[in-house]
């Protein structure tokens, strides 16, 4: 994992068109020395995410660089930029290709020859060979750039799950491109404003889907590329290659669901250890984050079964502790863990430098306990962590959205005449026809709030997302099924974004890269066209992982509850008092007096807290510039 960043000209500028530098008050010599300071300030702002090694390359315009965690091919033949052979091609890229060594393969006994040993190489030369084609035979998590010099062209590519990150701004001089949005702020001669629309998506959904919240800085979407001519602005084409919804395979669930129950679960077993196989590969120490949950403690074990060498790590947190869980797993697998313990105190010392680091609100909880871990990880000489991310959105794991969904959907369905009386009930006394009863629809809206807020709040990209894959299950006949399948998928672009998010910046913040085996695209493929049944009923969520991890963990890890840790972390963070919202940035950006502000935390605490003093104190340091060390020795002191 590492840090890409590029800037390139349109046209051909004169050196007083060049992007003005806010670091330099001197007026540079020339326009490359321009685009030298500039690439200067954009890579300093992303050393955390690649400390082993700093590259670029300057040519007609174009700058590109790149800040490297060296892990796989460790030899400084492999640093980037990475120049084609015949210096035609430059590459920058963060990420891995996990299937890398088969596509060497294909490209070796096509005639293509290789001078490294890693990943780049063979993403460059694949691009090559197969063009547009080479994004669909990849299995792995990248975000890259790729400049045709004899072309004056750019192609850049996200991954299909948005694991890895790429964020961009187009001017109609200049296009701009880097791994976090601080490092694009560098390079800009203002601060972007917050873009206040966002505002009702945030306190909605605790996140902005699009990672729009700065005018200007676009993100590019999970499965997307850019082609890029450097003529003009309108050279720039964005192209979709990969979207959730096909995921779903008519032809693929329909083999699935004629093989036995225990038939699957042995697809799943050889599927899920080859998938943390494929995660494994490093040429530097790999570690695992075990919490004590079932999805991370699985992925240990079969980790440790594959590369006995794996050191396992467990975040102890003082007021939600779930170290006897971890220890439960470590006795059974007969391996050590070790343990960052985690405390109030300390989880406020770094909360608001976490927000820095994040490059947007913290509203998940978990960024600070994840970085903690992984600053212990790297102590301990790990560069590598795999996670147990995305099993709850690929196998049924939210019972508040998916396994409640689906026994109200089947419990609306056998009562629907006594619910359309209802309606007529309610007509016929007071002519108001309700399509579901509530108990605030008097005298407050003509229509629910809530179906105007989910289309207004982020312009119907959630609602478009879900009809996409309803669509993609359109075989199935059971429409409470349909229902439930297309928002598990769905919640694979949408829920699963933010916990991505979240875990890269977290993971980088302390120089190490975070891998998600449940996103392995051959496990999400088999996940996606599972019958429900193997991952819901009545009463029971992720029913073939529980299956599963039964053949690697204690009963009682697979069967217990989990604690979490969003209570403990809101109750921290409460602890901070009012006094940073007043004439803060929510109130002269967002329009909430401390009086509002402070209307919601009462309301609703779990939800608003981390929302609220996350955008706080982010829009301090992104809009304001405040330093998340002068904010802390303010408010923590």
């Amino acid at each position: 994992m590492c840090g890409i960043a590029g800037i390139l000209t349109l046209r051909q500028l004169q050196p007083a068109e060049f992007l003005p530098s806010r670091f330099d008050p001197v007026e540079p010599a020339s326009a490359e020395q321009q685009l030298d300071e500039q690439m200067d300030a954009m890579l300093a702002l992303l050393q955390h995410r690649g400390p082993d090694n700093t590259g670029r390359i300057l040519r007609a315009g174009v700058a590109l660089g790149h800040t490297r965690l060296s892990i796989i091919d460790v030899d400084q033949a492999a640093d980037q930029p990475m120049i084609s052979p015949d210096g035609r091609y430059a590459i920058v890229y963060n990420g891995e290709i996990y299937n890398f060594p088969l596509l060497r393969e294909e490209l070796q006994t096509a005639g293509v020859k290789f001078h490294t040993h890693g990943d780049t190489e063979v993403l460059l030369q694949a691009h090559l060979h197969w063009g547009w084609d080479a994004l669909h035979r990849l299995n792995g998590m990248f975000a890259f750039a790729i400049y045709d010099f004899e072309r004056h062209s750019l192609f850049a590519a996200r991954d299909r799950f948005g694991i890895k990150p790429f964020h961009y701004v187009l001017t109609d001089r200049h296009f701009l491109f880097a791994s976090e949005i601080k490092s694009l702020i560098a390079a800009l001669p203002h601060r972007p404003r917050f873009n206040a629309c966002k505002l009702a998506e945030l306190l909605l959904y605790r996140e902005a889907i699009e990672q729009d919240l700065l005018t200007g800085i676009h993100c590019l979407e999970p499965g997307h590329a850019i082609e890029l001519h450097r003529q003009d602005a309108s050279g720039l084409h964005i192209r979709r290659w990969f979207h959730v919804s096909e995921l779903p395979e008519r032809e693929h669930g329909g083999w699935l669901r004629k093989q036995k129950r225990a038939e699957r679960l042995n697809a799943l077993d050889r599927l899920l250890n080859q998938a943390v196989e494929r995660h494994l590969i490093s040429d530097v120490p790999v570690g695992s984050l075990c919490s004590g949950g079932v999805d991370s403690s699985l992925i240990t074990a079969m980790a440790c079964r594959l590369r006995p060498d794996v050191t396992v790590f467990h975040v102890d947190v003082k007021d939600c502790s779930e170290a006897r869980w971890a220890e439960l797993v470590a006795r059974h697998l007969d391996i050590d863990i070790q343990y960052s313990p985690l405390d109030r105190d300390n989880y406020l010392a770094n909360y608001i430098e976490c927000i820095w680091y994040n490059d947007a609100p913290l509203t998940h909880p978990q960024n600070v306990p994840i970085y903690h871990v992984s600053e212990l990880a790297r102590r301990n000489g790990c560069k590598v962590l795999i996670t147990g991310e995305g099993a709850d959105e690929g196998f049924g794991g939210y019972d508040w959205r998916y396994r409640m969904r689906w026994n109200w959907l089947r419990l609306e369905r056998m009562t629907g005449l006594l619910r359309r009386l209802y309606r007529k009930f309610v007509f016929s006394t007071t002519g108001l026809w309700l399509q579901r009863p509530r108990h605030d629809f008097v005298f407050r809206a003509w229509s629910n709030p809530t179906d105007v807020l989910d289309v207004v709040a982020d312009r119907g990209f959630r609602s478009r997302l879900e009809q996409d894959c309803r669509a993609a299950y359109a075989h199935l006949e059971d429409s409470s099924e349909r229902e439930v399948a297309a928002a598990m998928t769905a919640d694979l672009r949408d829920y699963i974004g933010a916990i991505l998010h979240q875990q890269d910046r977290a993971s980088m913040q302390a120089g190490i890269e975070s891998r998600v085996p449940f996103l392995d695209y051959e496990v999400a493929r088999f996940a996606a066209n599972l019958p429900l049944s193997d991952k819901i009923d009545r009463r029971h969520s992720k029913l073939l992982i529980k299956d599963l991890a039964l053949r690697y963990l204690p009963k009682d890890i697979v069967n217990r509850t989990k604690i979490g840790f969003a209570s403990p972390a809101s109750e921290y963070v409460l602890s901070l008092g009012a006094r940073c919202f007043h004439n803060g940035f929510l109130a002269r950006e967002g329009g909430l007096s401390p009086a509002q502000t402070a209307a919601l935390l009462d309301k609703d605490a779990a939800n608003f807290t981390h929302v609220l003093y996350g955008l706080e104190f982010w829009g301090r340091m992104f809009i304001y510039g405040e330093s998340a060390k002068e904010l802390t020795e303010r408010y923590l002191a």
